[in-house]
């Protein structure tokens, strides 16, 4: 451990001086009873004592006192090098403050920290096992007293007995009841206020509408004068005018999932409901499906959802272009409206005329998806369109029917061309034309 050697051998010394408001009460210490012991001890020992720093009514569980930063200030710029105190349970009742305050300031010969009860020495390892233990049997001390008083109230609040101050309209009087407790006394200003209060949550103002009024007429409230709407809840309480809901537990919590798969074919059904990208993003959180970040779902990410739920879905686009072209739709128009209903190839291409016809052909190349064929053609014609594949030649066909087609483009204007011959045609007449 390094060691300074001290540059000046007179100690120059800083007071520091604490009490709490429950010790004022249980043990009568005041804080000029300190005083006076460390001024004696200075005198005594011929040490220079140029001020005390005290703090009064605050607990020693911390070390964010102005008092104590006051005092350690000074032993930083150098004004003095020692710090002492009357007990060590005035400079803290926590060990792990103590535990840093000897780390950071007195573990060397630059500042020395004196306690006139029980002295330690904090350049020694001896020194500071003493003033460890003492932190820790003060600290102790500090919990023990704060159960104790914790069951006593909890005692006395069960047993009916009101804590704290009077509430707003009453005063404690000194007369006390047969069980000792003081009494309760109306104060007629305040009795007034009350009274206005339960007529304007009569008239039906709200608790912040109330609270306003009685600041504009400079109606002072207990503690810092002014009024909020918690106080005013408090005050209708008592007096029966008003209630709180009562707190209503929210369950348990279900887990936010990241489940790419199960939130795309949701917001294809939601959207499929004419449900917006925002209300699909609200829908998808609310059931707990989570985007990869962020946990929010925004529009630009569902409609990203969509498109790629809807990209290679090949049944859905065939479907819709067998609807199309039965209504007679040439093949480019066809792949203008796929495009623009969101059905689009797998590798994400614009729709060309010749990767529409492979999608009826059901041909690899249209990019959709494996080989759709004739077999499957069949079941879509027959269940999407109310078509099917005829595979006898056009003039057995218009013999049959005695009636012939219109040609459009590569199809009919009742039917299309599958592709060698083979042609999808209406399996009823209406979709005949007679010459």
């Amino acid at each position: 451990m390094k060691t300074h050697a001290p540059t000046n051998p007179t100690k120059t010394a800083i007071g520091y001086v604490r009490v709490s408001t429950q010790e004022q009460a249980s043990e009568g210490v005041s804080l000029d009873a300190q005083r006076d012991r460390l001024t004696a001890y200075c005198k005594l020992h011929a040490i220079k004592l140029i001020d005390i720093k005290a703090d009064e009514g605050i607990s020693g569980s911390t070390l964010e006192r102005p008092g104590l930063q006051a005092a350690l200030q000074m032993l930083r710029r150098g004004r003095a090098n020692t710090l002492i105190v009357a007990k060590l349970d005035r400079l803290s009742r926590s060990l792990r403050d103590v535990c840093s305050l000897v780390d950071e300031m007195f573990s060397d010969e630059r500042y020395h920290l004196l306690s006139l009860c029980g002295m330690v020495n904090t350049h020694s390892a001896a020194g500071r096992m003493v003033l460890l233990n003492l932190a820790n049997y003060n600290q102790y001390e500090r919990e023990l007293i704060s159960e104790r008083t914790r069951d006593a109230l909890q005692h006395m609040k069960a047993q009916g007995v009101r804590l704290g101050p009077a509430p707003y309209g009453y005063e404690l009087s000194r007369d006390c009841d047969e069980q000792g407790r003081r009494k309760l006394v109306p104060l007629p200003h305040e009795q007034d206020v009350l009274r206005q209060i339960e007529s304007m949550r009569t008239d039906g103002l709200k608790l912040r509408e109330i609270a306003r009024r009685l600041n504009e007429a400079k109606i002072p409230a207990r503690r810092d004068g002014i009024w909020r709407a918690t106080r005013i809840s408090i005050v209708l309480q008592r007096s029966g005018k008003h209630t709180v809901r009562p707190y209503k537990s929210p369950g348990p919590r279900i887990p936010l999932r990241h489940d790419p798969d199960a939130a795309t074919a949701r917001a294809k059904e939601l959207r499929a409901q004419g449900l917006s990208l925002n209300q699909i993003g609200q829908r998808l959180r609310k059931e707990m499906l989570i985007p990869l970040r962020g946990g929010i779902w925004h529009p630009a990410q569902v409609a990203t959802l969509i498109e790629k739920g809807l990209r290679g879905d090949k049944e859905a686009a065939l479907r819709r272009a067998l609807e199309l072209r039965v209504e007679g739709t040439s093949l480019r128009e066809i792949g203008i409206r796929l495009a623009a209903e969101g059905l689009q190839p797998r590798d994400g291409k614009l729709w060309r005329p010749a990767s529409v016809r492979a999608l009826i052909l059901g041909d690899e190349s249209a990019g959709v998806g494996g080989r759709l064929g004739g077999g499957a053609t069949a079941t879509y014609l027959r269940q999407h369109s109310g078509l099917s594949p005829v595979g006898e030649p056009r003039r057995r066909h218009a013999e049959r029917h005695g009636k012939r087609f219109d040609d459009v483009d590569t199809g009919l204007a009742t039917g299309f061309d599958l592709g060698d011959g083979t042609r999808a045609e209406a399996a009823c007449a209406p979709q005949c034309s007679t010459r």
